[in-house]
């Protein structure tokens, strides 16, 4: 049974033509290192994966400086990252089984080996709020399970999804302690409540659809995309009502971030573009790439609200300015605050 869904149409707005002014872009030291799993942590700094390289890196946006790190385990497979509250870095091995941490003040690796073999952790979230916080959770896309782990005992719990191979991915968590993932194989959005052990699902269309996502904004509603039909979807938990907004048409979007004030950012590989939501206006606004084929496949909000995503067409990560973006205030007056010259 389908859940109740309201249709609105939004505006599109499009910034191609400054997003020069707007983006930046650096260069990795490899090429192909394929930059992958990016996360901005609260001191501004940006962490990723390098795929290829089996490292995991860290870029300092003032010093310009980076740093990479060796995985312990070789061709670990990692793919995402999530940072706590106190700094750790977390990330899933998918081809390794394994859960890893990394200390910026020490430097140091620490992997925990998942309990159940060819789990493929593929998502993660390290809970910041509400009864989960200080722990992390991951899903395991071929376990099909939904893992917690308590990072002071060092101890694992797996909880097994209903519904039967149904390839779980992109992991968030809301303040009442719930996990909120896709399930990509059967077209359904999962909810796992940590509190009373219990999971819920929803079928999300009547047409399989490739399903990306998840975040959950400041009011709780959880946010996801489908691809086929181009529609990102605000889905109300409390009355399983939906509303669906028409993406402009892509060739599929791969990752979806919030930022401070509720703005969902999509990020599209293929179409070489990362793009806004207001979600106060309805509007979409898109950013082009300066550099074409840079397939961008990961991002991430920094603390000042920019925007970092990784490129792994052309070895590079880059930032959109948001800050020179004013908030859109309406449907039919859209303020942006130009770079300079730009009408040169």
């Amino acid at each position: 049974m389908f859940f109740g869904r309201l249709f609105i149409a939004a505006l599109l707005f499009s910034l191609a033509d400054v997003s020069k002014e707007l983006i930046v872009e650096y260069s990795l030291p490899v090429e192909n290192a394929f930059p992958t799993g990016l996360a901005v942590d609260d001191g501004g700094k940006v962490w990723f994966i390098e795929y290829n390289e089996n490292k995991l890196a860290m870029f300092d946006p003032v010093t310009k400086a980076l740093e990479e790190f060796a995985i312990p385990s070789s061709k670990s497979g990692s793919m995402d990252i999530s940072i706590d509250a106190s700094g750790i870095v977390w990330f899933v091995e998918e081809d390794a089984n394994i859960l890893a941490k990394f200390n910026p003040k020490t430097g140091k690796f620490k992997e925990y080996v998942l309990p159940t073999p060819k789990t493929k952790p593929a998502s993660l979230i390290a809970a910041r709020y509400g009864p989960i916080a200080g722990t992390v959770w991951m899903v395991g896309w071929q376990g099909n399970v939904v893992v917690g782990f308590d990072p002071k005992t060092e101890k694992f719990s797996e909880y097994k999804i209903p519904t039967k191979n149904s390839s779980p991915y992109d992991i968030t968590a809301d303040t009442k302690g719930r996990i909120w993932f896709m399930e990509r194989a059967v077209g359904k959005l999962g909810m796992f409540d940590t509190v009373s052990k219990t999971f819920r699902e929803w079928s999300t269309s009547k047409m399989l659809q490739s399903l990306v996502g998840t975040v959950v904004d400041s009011k709780g509603f959880v946010w996801y995309s489908r691809i086929v039909d181009y529609v990102l979807v605000r889905f109300n938990p409390e009355t399983g009502q939906t509303k669906d907004f028409n993406i402009p048409k892509n060739k599929g979007t791969q990752e979806l971030a919030i930022d401070g004030k509720d703005n969902i950012w999509l990020v599209q590989s293929t179409d070489n573009r990362v793009i806004r939501f207001a979600q106060k206006a309805a509007i979409f606004q898109i950013f082009d790439l300066p550099t074409g084929k840079s397939k961008p496949n990961s991002l991430g909000v920094g603390p000042d609200g920019s925007v970092w995503f990784t490129e792994s067409g052309n070895t590079r990560i880059g930032v959109l300015d948001a800050a020179k973006l004013a908030d859109v205030k309406s449907k039919l007056r859209v303020k942006i605050k130009p770079p300079k010259n730009i009408f040169r």
